[in-house]
């Protein structure tokens, strides 16, 4: 073989094993670093996802008092309308009575 007594091939043949031990570690590395992109980014997804779950549970807690707001409201206005509509008969008898006494 016309390799042999090189020095740049016996050099290379020297350093194989510390070259494939380098190129294994760079792609160890790459693939952390992948995976630590991967989890940030799920970190991130996660957050939002939580933080948006939180505003919508607020809202809704928000819209659970506004809505007992209402209902209160409500009995009350039907209250008072109830109230409205015995004053107004009483009125409309009172009128019923006087029309009586003219005729």
């Amino acid at each position: 073989m016309a390799n042999f007594g090189s020095p740049a091939h016996t050099a290379a043949m020297g350093n194989a094993a510390g070259m494939l031990v380098l190129a294994g570690a760079g792609v160890g590395l790459a693939n952390a670093i992948g995976d630590g992109l991967t989890a940030a980014a799920r970190a991130r997804y996660e957050r939002r996802y939580d933080d948006a779950l939180s505003a919508a549970t607020n809202h809704a807690d928000n819209m659970e008092g506004l809505a007992r707001l209402a209902m209160t409201m409500l009995a009350e206005l039907e209250g008072e309308n109830s109230r409205l509509r015995a004053a107004c008969a009483q009125r409309q008898q009172a009128l019923n009575a006087l029309r009586g006494r003219r005729s």
